[in-house]
């Protein structure tokens, strides 16, 4: 008997059934934050998917979306649904960094600047000692959740990571899709 035991038919299933329900999560997400998938024919096909009305067809398709999903790196995926998702886990934690950091930096924390920057090589230092010191501002001026420059640097912190998470997606995953849709006997 060989160490790696083939799945069985109802594992099998069982995987195709939640590669399909990974395909109804991602089917939920707006255009906008569906931007971040390095995919664009699993994007093409969920916009289709999106714009079908009729209940066998969009059936039809999201198992298509099943399908080009079985192909790519899940991870990448995952990690976008959960960026998203409100009532994961993840979110939670990644909204509660983001906090983190914004508090660190409006006490002028100057390690901050650090982290972040190695974190996100996109980070525009001077962009954000502007928005900090606008967000100061306002703080000693009125009430800091009220505030328009603090709202604002929590934005630009939020997309930092939504950049970096879409260019790590890119680079880790295409390759694998382009792979799979070139050699048919894979499938």
């Amino acid at each position: 008997m060989t160490d790696i035991e083939p799945f069985s038919k109802s594992q099998q299933k069982q995987n195709a059934k939640d590669i399909t329900n990974l395909g109804n999560q991602l089917a939920l997400l707006s255009d906008e934050q569906l931007s971040a998938l390095p995919y664009p024919e699993i994007q093409a096909a969920l916009k289709e998917y999106k714009r079908i009305t009729k209940g066998n067809a969009r059936k039809r398709q999201m198992l298509y979306i099943g399908k080009l999903l079985r192909h790519v790196d899940l991870a990448a995926i995952e990690d976008l649904i959960d960026r998203y998702d409100s009532r994961s886990d993840a979110h939670r934690l990644l909204v509660h960094q983001f906090e983190t950091w914004r508090l660190r930096l409006l006490a002028s924390d100057p390690l901050v600047i650090s982290e972040l920057g190695e974190r996100y090589p996109s980070l525009d230092r001077q962009f954000l000692r502007t928005l900090v010191r606008e967000a100061q501002a306002e703080k000693a001026a009125t009430e800091p959740t009220l505030s328009k420059a603090y709202r604002k640097l929590f934005q630009y912190i939020k997309g930092l990571h939504d950049q970096q998470l879409s260019a790590d997606a890119r680079m880790a995953a295409p390759s694998a899709l382009d792979a799979a849709l070139e050699d048919p006997a894979s499938q």
